[in-house]
């Protein structure tokens, strides 16, 4: 999964979880939260079927659209969504 911000671009990419539908990924990503501030979030999914760190060498799974404030207010600060 690679994680996008609108401000930041690119922010990073969660480990590689093999063979599983519903993959519970470890990595966590550590953003500053300002309360006044609408943080857009983009989540792209691949499918990863190399060891080629090009995205573009793998199959687009969807994205997941959300604002930071979503995650930081929902219960545990884990938020779930459906891929679109």
């Amino acid at each position: 999964m690679d994680l996008r911000t609108r401000g930041r671009g690119r922010f990073g990419r969660t480990e590689v979880i093999d063979n599983t539908l519903n993959p519970d990924f470890v990595r966590k990503f550590i953003l500053d939260y300002f309360f006044e501030e609408r943080e857009n979030l983009r989540f792209d999914l691949y499918d990863v079927d190399s060891k080629s760190p090009n995205l573009s060498k793998h199959d687009f799974l969807g994205q997941v659209f959300c604002t930071l404030g979503e995650i930081v207010g929902s219960q545990g600060s884990r938020l779930e969504k459906s891929i679109m």
